[in-house]
């Protein structure tokens, strides 16, 4: 199986046609779900997602959903 980097992961899911509001916390939890032997600190992922959906022209939203739960 071949192994997926964080970043890789990260563009993908922002690249999402539907994505235009991009939730950083619940981004992080996705990445730690979907690459759980992920070795960054949350603070890196979000600063990671940040820079790759600014970069793109999207809004980005660090407000924890309501019953939102972080994974791991």
């Amino acid at each position: 199986m071949k192994k997926l980097s964080v970043a890789t992961f990260a563009e993908q899911a922002i690249a999402r046609p539907e994505t235009r509001l991009i939730s950083v916390p619940a981004l992080v939890s996705e990445i730690r779900a979907a690459v759980p032997e992920c070795e960054h600190t949350d603070d890196e992922l979000a600063h990671l997602i940040s820079v790759i959906a600014v970069s793109r022209g999207l809004n980005l939203s660090f407000v924890r959903p309501v019953g939102f739960e972080v994974i791991g």
